[in-house]
Formats: structure tokens, C-alpha cells, sequence
């Protein structure tokens, strides 16, 4: 690929500890994140049938992180499914 380089556009010369605190800085992911506060019933689980949280009086959790298993596609539609269930429980 030489041939093809003209000049290097990003980090340039840093030595290893800045090369290091370039990669921690600059990295970053794509992925959407969730299923950190998964729902369900077994001792794993944070957020009830009702997404509100376990010993937390008033606090409802609405977002991807309650999935309990990462989906295999794209986590928006079912996000957006989330919410309309949220919005059903708070009208309810």
C-alpha cells in the first residue's frame, strides 16, 4: 500500500505513552449498547415486567439496556417498542 500513501494525516510521530493515550482517547465503538439493566425475574434481572427497577420506588427504566438478550439486528425498532410500552404503563 506505500505507493498509495502520501503522508500520514493522524496520530503522527508520538512516542508509546502518547501513542497509548491517543488509542484510549480516539477509540470508540459503534455498536449500540444494551441489556446492562436487563429485564426479567431471575436475580440477574434489574427492571420488572413494568420496566420499573427493583427496589427503587418511581423509577422506570425505557431504553435498550432493559432487552435481556442483544438482539441480532438493529436495536432501534425494538427501542422504539419500548417505548410505546412506557407510554401505555404511564397512561395506564
Amino acid at each position: 500500500m506505500r505507493e498509495f500513501v502520501k503522508r500520514e494525516v493522524m496520530p503522527g510521530a508520538l512516542s508509546p505513552a502518547e501513542m497509548q493515550d491517543f488509542a484510549k482517547n480516539a477509540a470508540g465503538t459503534y455498536f449500540h449498547e444494551s441489556c446492562t439493566c436487563k429485564m426479567g425475574t431471575d436475580e440477574m434481572s434489574l427492571v420488572d415486567a413494568n420496566l420499573s427497577v427493583y427496589g427503587v420506588e418511581g423509577l422506570s427504566i425505557a431504553d435498550a439496556s432493559i432487552m435481556p438478550r442483544v438482539t441480532t439486528g438493529n436495536t432501534m425498532a425494538p427501542t422504539v417498542i419500548i417505548g410505546e410500552r412506557a407510554a401505555d404503563i404511564l397512561l395506564a
